[in-house]
């Protein structure tokens, strides 16, 4: 089974964890579909929590699984460069003609970071037939609206023991976060429509653009 019958994705996540948060239990459900995570940096800016040691927690959750893989571009922070220096080494690095679609942060987000690498997507995808899907974060906004759900219900407690290999959001003393609790993570994948057809827990995300 394949997520919307794309072959392979390019998953761009601000920071160690974004798209794990956002889209782990699709990666887990659609096992035919290759999901090629890039990481633009190792945390955000007065995060206690920054740097390699959330690196190698990705590297652990990546490693389990057979269709995704990942690779981080090591900077500090994704302000450090501008657009066209993010679209430039990124398009050194992969084709993008290679990829059926982006998976990126929305534009309807409270961290600026996020809102950054939703619009470097559209310069990446620029001259190709590359989709463009948004999936939500705990930044993300109420006012962004989703069109697209995803049942995990059958996924859900397998994500959350992935989530948790994030010892570094889990721990206080480095500032620990409180949408990592077991709790907050049910909550956030809790949606009213879906629960109307059955689907307890959901991942969401946005059709920007897709070609078949």
């Amino acid at each position: 089974m394949k997520f919307l019958n794309k072959r392979k994705i390019l998953c761009l996540s601000p920071h160690p964890d974004d798209i794990e948060y956002g889209a782990l239990g699709s990666m887990l459900k659609f096992k035919d579909t290759k999901f090629e995570i890039l990481v633009l940096s190792n945390g955000g800016d007065f995060d206690k929590s920054s740097g390699v040691i959330r690196e190698n927690e990705c590297l652990k959750i990546w490693d389990s699984l057979e269709n995704v893989n990942g690779s981080f571009i090591n900077k500090r922070f994704v302000k450090e460069a501008s657009e066209d220096e993010w679209v430039s080494e990124i398009e050194e690095k992969y084709n993008i003609n290679n990829f059926d679609c982006i998976l990126t942060t929305t534009k309807c987000d409270s961290h600026f970071e996020h809102r950054m690498v939703n619009h470097i997507t559209y310069a990446l995808s620029r001259t190709s037939n590359c989709g463009i899907i948004s999936y939500k974060t705990p930044s993300t906004l109420e006012t962004w609206i989703p069109n697209y759900y995803i049942n995990i219900d059958d996924w859900i407690n397998r994500k959350i023991n992935f989530l948790h290999e994030f010892k570094t959001q889990l721990n206080k003393k480095s500032g620990g976060k409180v949408y990592f609790e077991k709790e907050t993570i049910l909550s956030f994948h809790r949606n009213y429509i879906s629960t109307k057809i059955g689907a307890n827990f959901v991942e969401t995300f946005k059709i920007i653009r897709s070609f078949e």
